[in-house]
């Protein structure tokens, strides 16, 4: 390995040596594991005796900071003496390794359709227009709007065409894209849902207008309340309320629809993971009922992976030129070949083969999951039909933000209802439990973690 000291006159050399090197290892410029130089190698590039040397290594290796084998080398020790963080910093505190990913709404990353990605991105690169490698797309790659158009249309009743759609990064870069023109039009005040997903009001704040709470009932968003609330528009989640997991009914989506229409305000529906049902029929989009009135907002984040950072946006027609040309100026826009590689995997109907498979084995987890968690612990679930995770509330007075601080601690992560309630205080004591990334055989050793938990003795059966 190559490695730069320098050293000067008028202090020991041995010492310089030492201490660079110390130094090196505790600013993480020398991994645990790292190779350093042999000691006549060293010695040489330093232009001092290999003495020197030795005697630097044998003393980092009292030290702890690393470990000498007679043929196998110098290697940096993979637990240094002395923490790495700079003494001139505040120490923070080294987070719980996670074994079990409980947090909700994370999918399965051991389920990612790799193999038909792979084969995706061949045959989109292989077909793609020597013109479609410099662009520019403005609103993304038209083939993929064509595709989605049809897709969203089929599989969510939108009144999607390939002229209303935008390709973004993903919802937060797009959310911030449409509440940034929002503004330049004039509007001050949206109205998001309590409890919710944090980024939606940290967008509307982030984007200079005001967030205003919006309360949720069992069903769904509190309609009657926005004429007061004076607002502009309002995000939310009607197909699968994040995070109570309750739907928008019937009437309530009549109610948002007609509250819309007579203000001349905008809807923006958050559909992030409306294909993931179970004991319900699929509910509709909110935007096939009213296209010039609401912004549908999808990603891939739960349907395939989370780090694809993919989203579209189904716009009004007063919108979208304004809408895509933000994000295209924002210049984080997805890449063209992975742009490529879904348009193959829409047209193949792999992705819908995808959603089909992992339905089943979801709703395969929440059983498991669910029947776990009656038989060790005395709560209530809800939240059941859909989505990735379970609302579970112990029917015993118990602080939650204690047990779910014991079970990060024990690699258990997982999320709990007061923080998602972002203005109010009445939300009831809940945990959310994903179950997207474990296993079924996993499930059971799990939930008996949960339950041993000093915090959760109260509610123990």
């Amino acid at each position: 390995m190559d490695l730069f000291l320098s050293l000067r006159s008028g202090t020991p050399k041995r010492a310089q040596v030492e201490r660079q090197l110390r130094d090196a290892i505790r600013g993480g410029r020398l991994k645990g594991g790292s190779r350093l130089p042999p000691s006549r190698t060293l010695a040489s590039d330093l232009g001092v005796s290999r003495g020197v040397v030795v005697e630097a290594y044998a003393q980092l290796a009292a030290e702890g900071y690393v470990v000498a084998g007679p043929r196998s080398g110098t290697f940096v020790s993979d637990r240094p003496a002395i923490s790495p963080v700079p003494q001139s910093h505040v120490p923070q505190p080294v987070p719980a390794r996670v074994r079990y990913e409980m947090r909700s709404g994370a999918p399965d990353p051991a389920s990612f359709p790799r193999a038909a990605w792979i084969s995706a991105a061949t045959e989109g690169l292989r077909t793609m227009p020597d013109g479609d490698l410099l662009g520019p797309h403005t609103w993304g790659l038209a083939r993929l709007r064509l595709s989605l158009a049809d897709y969203l249309g089929r599989s969510r009743a939108a009144a999607a065409a390939p002229e209303r759609i935008v390709v973004t990064p993903g919802l937060a870069s797009g959310l911030a894209a449409v509440l940034g023109v929002l503004r330049e039009r004039g509007a001050s005040r949206v109205a998001v849902e309590d409890p919710s997903w944090p980024h939606h009001a940290r967008a509307v704040r982030l984007s200079g207008l005001e967030p205003v709470a919006a309360a949720v009932d069992e069903f769904g968003l509190i309609v009657s309340r926005l004429d007061r609330r004076n607002v502009d528009a309002v995000i939310t989640t009607p197909a699968h309320q994040f995070p109570t997991g309750v739907v928008l009914s019937a009437e309530r989506r009549a109610q948002l629809i007609d509250w819309a229409t007579k203000r001349s305000a905008l809807i923006i529906e958050d559909d992030y993971d409306a294909e993931f049902r179970y004991d319900r029929h699929p509910v509709a989009a909110l935007q096939g009922m009213a296209a010039e009135h609401v912004i549908y907002a999808g990603t891939t984040s739960k349907i395939l992976s989370p780090v694809l950072r993919f989203g579209w946006l189904l716009l009004p027609t007063a919108l979208a030129e304004a809408v895509a040309d933000r994000v295209h100026a924002s210049g984080a826009w997805p890449s063209v070949i992975d742009q490529a590689t879904l348009t193959v995997l829409i047209e193949r109907g792999q992705l819908e083969r995808h959603l089909r498979a992992m339905r089943r084995r979801y709703r395969q987890r929440r059983d498991a999951l669910a029947a776990a968690l009656t038989r060790r612990l005395d709560v209530e679930i809800t939240g059941i039909a859909a989505g990735l995770h379970l609302v579970v509330r112990p029917r015993a007075d118990i602080d939650l933000s204690a047990v779910a601080r014991q079970a990060r601690e024990r690699g258990i992560a997982l999320d709990t209802l007061h923080e998602r309630c972002w203005a109010s205080a009445r939300c009831r004591p809940a945990m959310l439990l994903g179950y997207g990334a474990l296993s079924e055989r996993v499930i059971p050793r799990v939930v008996g973690g949960l339950a041993a938990l000093p915090a959760a003795a109260a509610m123990r059966r």
